[in-house]
């Protein structure tokens, strides 16, 4: 008997968990966060636990597997975003199991857990044994993150592909390829759980190269002297960073990394010698706490490039405190202010980034928007992963009905049948295989 219990991310962009049970064991793919419930809780104030946070559909709601958390073997995570393991910070201690990931997510999930003792790291296209019935390998993906992984889980009835948050890019600016090499090699999938957020987008995901090559074009092609420069990405986009990194040499300005959550991703990969950021570039962790540094860098601010956190909006990030004038650091009319990020489809982020962008214009700052390329597979990426695995059931993941609708109806068009071999399931709900 193998059921899937779809626990998060099947309402929604994010609050990613599917729990695979074969027999008398089971696995926990992803604990992730809801971001956009998680910053309207974060914005309240107040404590912040497991009871507050499931009440708010901040944390998946993993209730559906009360009867057999005992049965789990493992928790395995593709890559460390926040979506994919915010959650375990207040839900891992309920299971008795190891936390596997490739070497630099479980570096950044040992910042979220307390025993760490739990991680174990497994290299990129290696396997870990889970039990005698099931394997799960850690394949090589490209994303905006560094070693991000597509879970083949092998079990007695077949193979299951996990294959959240990739895309198949060609021309990586940090990492390695996609090992489609190797994904050709899997042979009976029984199943593909695939990502569903950008299903809807008829065409391929561009390669990094490209949005480091808008950055430049902006950058290196306009009237930048005598001006301030703050640019903004997701704080764990490595190979968005180490792009502007080069950029700011070639412009001969210095690179400043300010906000925490830039801090610990950057020393993450630092940790496992990954990147080299702190010989060339300055990293604040608490601009909170430095008012002497923002000071000088106020002074000589045509000198330096600014990057911060807060390429969403949020109220207690460096951007937005910097627009409200919490730090001596401040935006001058002119002054150009890049996102090199699209912004994340939910409701409260949606809204906290306009209010930005209206503070900024009033500001004076020259805006430059949406200079960026998705992390995620686009609708003939997609086709092309089907294609490739050739899974007897396809099961859409990682958005809202509309998105994992535009998921169903790929495999529509690739012959699989609604129902039979392509499924469509809701927050808390299974599937029988």
């Amino acid at each position: 008997m193998l059921k899937v219990h779809a626990l998060g991310g099947y309402n929604e962009v994010g609050r990613n968990m599917t729990c695979i049970e074969v027999d008398d064991e089971a696995v926990i793919l992803d604990m992730g966060l809801y971001m956009d419930r998680f910053i309207a809780v974060q914005e309240r104030g107040g404590e912040m636990n497991r009871k507050v946070l499931g009440a708010e559909d901040a944390i998946p709601d993993d209730a559906p597997i009360n009867a057999i958390r005992k049965k789990v073997k493992a928790i395995l995570v593709s890559h460390a975003h926040l979506d994919h393991i915010g959650a375990l910070k207040w839900m891992a201690s309920r299971y008795r199991c190891p936390i596997v990931a490739t070497p630099y997510t479980a570096e950044v999930i040992k910042k979220h857990v307390k025993d760490t003792e739990r991680i174990v790291s497994v290299n990129v296209n290696s396997s870990y044994t889970v039990s005698k019935k099931m394997a799960a390998e850690f394949i090589n993906v490209t994303h905006s993150i560094p070693q991000c992984a597509t879970i083949n889980l092998k079990t007695p009835y077949g193979n299951i592909v996990y294959a959240l948050d990739y895309k198949n890019d060609n021309h990586p600016t940090l990492g390695q390829k996609t090992n489609i090499s190797r994904l050709k090699k899997i042979d009976n999938v029984l199943l593909l759980i695939a990502d569903s957020t950008n299903a809807e987008e008829e065409r391929k995901t561009f390669s990094e190269h490209i949005a480091k090559e808008m950055l430049k074009d902006i950058i290196m092609g306009m009237e930048t002297e005598g001006h301030g420069m703050f640019l903004t990405t997701f704080s764990s986009h490595l190979a968005r960073l180490k792009g502007m990194l080069q950029i700011s040499k070639m412009l001969g300005r210095k690179a400043v990394f300010i906000g925490r959550s830039f801090y610990e991703y950057i020393s993450a990969a630092e940790n496992l010698g990954m990147v080299q950021f702190s010989k060339d570039a300055e990293l604040i962790k608490n601009a909170g706490k430095a008012d002497k540094k923002l000071k000088n860098l106020q002074k000589h601010r045509d000198e330096y490039m600014f990057v911060v956190t807060g390429g969403m909006g949020e109220q207690k990030a460096v951007l937005t405190r910097i627009v409200n004038d919490e730090f001596p650091l401040v935006i001058e009319p002119q002054d150009f202010v890049i996102f090199s990020c699209e912004v994340i489809p939910t409701p409260v982020i949606q809204a906290n980034r306009k209010i930005l962008e209206q503070k900024l214009h009033r500001k004076q700052a020259r805006l430059f928007k949406d200079v960026h390329v998705s992390g995620h597979a686009s609708r003939e990426d997609l086709r092309d992963l089907i294609k490739i695995l050739s899974p007897h059931h396809i099961l859409p993941a990682h958005g809202d009905l509309t998105k994992t609708a535009a998921m169903a109806s790929l495999g529509g068009e690739m012959g699989y049948e609604l129902g039979k071999t392509v499924h469509i399931l809701q927050n808390g709900q299974k599937i029988r295989l």
